[in-house]
């Protein structure tokens, strides 16, 4: 009877361990350098960007007609706009797109919008010009389509996409087929075979009846198997406002025998995993693509802010599904919008948020991370934090927060054979000794549940260095001394910093840490004296585990033996679990040198 007892007992404790452990969180999350905003233009709206073949940054926006600049730089400075197409009288050109085709053709394509009064002879309409010189001359103006010449018949927003046949494709928003139907609108497509010079008619590509699907963008999967559109649907029972929302089709169909998306086709969805995020009611999405293949899409919502209205950042999976990772790129104060914004990737993959704050076009970079990463380096904790420390970023700034609490936070990492090193620095234009802090979270062992285990640790630092630490008892956190614990903070005008030393054996581990799995969150609170607000890693929970970011020791490679080895692609399914140089996991690639670490794999 005893031993059913005990096995009974054993039995419940495995339920319980189990319903405990949850799938670990999937995907990047984006830092965004929301204190060092730049104007591209100090005007116009409706503005989007492109990283051309040569480098530099090409920018365009509605202003007076069709606008552009260029960056040099990566967007820290531009030159002077100038004006590609200027306005026809009472016929206004509006909402560009552009993209460089393979060739090096530059295309900005956009949508006139008669005055009223209306009349036949200036129509809704979509035109472009081209420039085969690297944007310094431009193209007389081609015409893609003409819709009806009044308000309820027109055609609106372009957006392009170049498929690897050099098919050219050009979708936008199509109100024309729906004369006296009470404002119905579908997407269309037209389509060229000679870099833009010549047009097919529109076939259509969504209609929801009864509705507005509109503001396409449309992106190709990095695998080449879908062609994925991001819509701005207000069709979506339950919602009576508009949500973003993907159509896809396969690349091999490519909308051909004019099939098209209706209302409750299987390839309709909502883009947001509302598991995650709040149901941020609003139009005018973007969709663009990582290096990687992970998707990122934007749109502008009131969520939260009474009628002003934000640019909210989401990262998707390489199928354009499962957004999550809500963040805001704009830190706005006051009675702000963020207003008719794009997205664009440059550089290695970096984020480039772009949108029209207060008349003016702004851009913010944004860094998506996949995990954190902690270099081999002995800082001196001192509260100053200096490059020559050796955290992971000379800048140290791997990690950038503070939109939602107003403060603009940066953190970055280090270890050595003894500890784990962070160092953090917060502006704040006014500092409340007891109610801002930092909230750092350790997991030993990575855990993947949603519950804070005994691997799990939590510190909390205000600016005058007092320390508080848990630990957690596979339920909640609970007091722990953690005596081994150093911390350094110095309190400065409108700022304050800290560094921390956390002992590898403090939590549970030996020298050596590289061996072992490791996850990290933070968390930024900040005090007016009054009220108080919270800014955390986008989707991490205090107490969920599976949610905090994994944490990469970069080898130290003067310390470490690195065999490479040569697998063929017939043994690379046989491999172990795979990672790049950076840490970021992999599959199957075809052929390369893999390096073994430890138990970890790296693919060069």
């Amino acid at each position: 009877m005893r031993k059913v007892g005990l096995l009974l007992l054993a039995l419940c404790y495995s339920i319980f361990i189990e319903a405990r452990t949850v799938n670990r969180y999937e995907g990047s999350r984006i830092f965004w350098d929301a204190r060092n905003p730049v104007v591209i233009f100090n005007g116009g709206g409706y503005a989007r960007l492109i990283e051309l073949q040569d480098g530099r940054l090409l920018a365009c926006c509605e202003n007076s007609g069709i606008r552009i600049a260029i960056s040099n730089n990566k967007g820290r400075t531009w030159s002077t706009a100038r004006t590609i197409a200027p306005n026809p009288d009472k016929w206004p050109n509006c909402v560009p797109d552009l993209i460089q085709l393979s060739d090096g053709t530059i295309i900005i394509a956009y949508n006139p919008r008669p005055n009223s009064p209306y009349s036949p002879d200036r129509h809704f309409s979509i035109r472009l010009r081209r420039s085969t010189d690297n944007g310094s001359t431009w193209s007389d103006e081609i015409v893609v389509y003409d819709a009806g010449y009044k308000w309820d018949v027109g055609c609106w927003e372009p957006s392009m996409l170049e498929l690897p046949s050099g098919e050219l494709q050009l979708y936008f928003a199509d109100e024309s087929p729906y004369t006296g139907n009470n404002g119905d609108q579908q997407i269309s497509l037209c389509r060229s075979f000679d870099g833009g010079l010549t047009w097919t008619t529109p076939q259509r590509v969504s209609y929801r009846q009864g509705y507005r699907d509109g503001m396409p963008v449309p992106i190709l999967l990095k695998d080449h198997s879908y062609i994925v559109v991001a819509i701005e649907d207000n069709g979506w029972s339950g919602i009576g406002d508009f949500l973003p929302t993907t159509v896809r089709m396969p690349l091999e169909t490519n909308w051909g025998g004019n099939i098209y998306i209706p209302a409750n086709n299987s390839r309709r969805q909502k883009a947001v995993n509302y598991n995650f995020c709040p149901v941020a009611k609003g139009g005018a999405p973007y969709l663009r693509m990582l290096p990687n293949g992970e998707t990122i899409l934007s749109h502008q919502s009131p969520y939260g802010e009474g009628d002003n209205k934000k640019m909210y950042c989401y990262v998707g999976d390489v199928y354009a599904r499962n957004f999550k990772a809500m963040s805001c790129p704009f830190q706005l104060k006051g009675n702000r919008d963020a207003l008719w914004n794009s997205l664009a990737v440059i550089d290695t993959g970096i984020v480039v948020a772009v949108a029209g704050i207060s008349g003016s076009i702004t851009m913010m970079k944004g860094y998506p991370r996949h995990q954190l990463e902690a270099k081999f380096s002995t800082p001196k904790i001192d509260g100053i934090g200096l490059s020559s420390d050796g955290y992971y970023s000379s800048t140290l700034n791997q990690i950038m927060m503070g939109n939602e609490t107003g403060t603009f936070t940066y953190a970055d990492l280090a270890y050595d054979n003894d500890s784990l090193y962070i160092f953090c620095q917060v502006y704040d234009q006014k500092i409340v000794e007891e109610g801002d802090y930092v909230v750092v979270n350790v997991d030993a062992a990575a855990s993947s549940t949603n519950v804070p285990m005994t691997t799990s640790y939590k510190w909390i630092v205000n600016p005058l260095r007092a320390i508080q630490a848990f630990q957690g008892d596979e339920t909640k956190w609970i007091p722990n001394t953690l005596d081994a614990s150093h911390v350094e903070a110095r309190k400065l005008t409108n700022q304050y910093r800290f560094e921390m030393a956390i002992p590898w054996t403090g939590i549970g581990l030996k020298k050596k840490a590289e061996e072992y799995a490791l996850s990290m969150n933070l968390q930024i609170h900040n005090s007016d004296g009054v009220a108080s607000t919270t800014e955390i890693i986008p989707d991490s929970k205090d107490d969920c585990p599976y949610t905090w970011m994994l944490l990469h020791l970069v080898p130290n490679l003067e310390e470490t033996a690195i065999q490479g080895i040569h697998i063929p692609r017939k043994h690379a399914e046989d491999s172990p679990i795979l990672f790049d140089l950076q840490g970021h996991r992999i599959s199957r690639p075809s052929r390369g040198i893999y390096i073994q670490e430890g138990r970890k794999t790296f693919y060069k």
